[in-house]
């Protein structure tokens, strides 16, 4: 789930200061206390140029990072000490039409053990112009010096959106079957077929037709999705594209009257708190 008492601040001047900072010398300070910190995990407005410039070198690395950079020389002058990379599961995507577009710190710590440096926990939002999005969760444990940043830890994980958005489409029965849902390849392609297959609510009234919900976040793995369609537990089929589902179902609307689909997506078994709803109503 997304964290709470997050700071979040516009992301776009901020890669722009650290492109610069890439290739430059790292202004060294000294290790706060985390209560010196505190400021970072309220809700007030924070001007990113009060963070100090490690921490928005940490950051921009872990941008790259969660965009599935793996080439170490991409990161100069950030360094990473032996097997940090090899961790890091293998990039199911790397954003390559995607911009950063705000992060989230709900913490600045000292490190474990006394260790000179940071530890940071936040999130990353990317977003495309598809209006698909990704919230990104990491944590980053680093020391640094003058001029040089060494990562010690590194992990990378996808939040769940505590409201994640999804697009219905409704296509007749005649025009699709399922065996043609599991031709599509990419999440694009089958947001694409839509043009051409989806049709107004009204022209699928009193008719066997294919409920279709694309999801706009990018949703953590092993998660499970239920739907309910005037009150019936509709059976889905769902196709995975790299975080962001597509579900199908078959549904009869009634010929007059309102219907509503609700759209239930959270982790796998259940948890109490943990799933989050959408409803339609067409």
């Amino acid at each position: 789930m997304a964290m709470n008492r997050s700071v979040f601040l516009p992301f776009v001047s901020l890669l722009t200061v650290l492109v610069a900072l890439a290739g430059g010398a790292l202004a060294q300070t000294a290790s706060p206390s985390a209560v010196d910190y505190g400021r970072f995990q309220s809700d007030a407005v924070v001007d990113e140029a009060t963070l100090p410039e490690d921490v928005r070198v940490a950051i921009r690395t872990a941008a790259l990072l969660a965009r599935g950079v793996r080439d170490e020389r991409a990161l100069r002058p950030v360094t990473f000490e032996r097997g940090v990379m090899a961790s890091l599961a293998k990039p199911t995507t790397t954003l390559p039409d995607f911009s950063a577009d705000r992060f989230g710190l709900s913490a600045i710590l000292e490190p474990a053990g006394g260790k000179q440096g940071r530890k940071l926990v936040g999130t990353l939002r990317f977003v495309e112009e598809a209006g698909r999005a990704a919230l990104e969760g990491f944590t980053i444990d680093y020391g640094f010096t003058a001029d040089a940043m060494t990562i010690r830890r590194m992990s990378l994980y996808t939040v769940m959106p505590e409201s994640p958005r999804w697009m219905l489409y409704l296509v007749p029965k005649a025009r699709a079957s399922m065996a043609d849902w599991q031709t599509f390849q990419t999440w694009g392609e089958a947001m694409a077929a839509m043009s051409e297959l989806a049709v107004a609510p009204d022209e699928v009234r009193g008719a066997d037709c294919w409920v279709v919900l694309f999801a706009l976040d990018r949703l953590p793995p092993n998660g499970q999705a239920q739907a309910m369609f005037d009150g019936r537990t509709l059976t889905i089929t769902s196709r995975d594209f790299a975080g962001w589902p597509v579900l199908f179902a078959e549904a009869r609307p009634p010929a007059k009257g309102q219907s509503v689909l609700k759209i239930r997506y959270g982790p796998r078994p259940p948890a109490s708190g943990a799933s989050a709803e959408r409803e339609f109503r067409f």
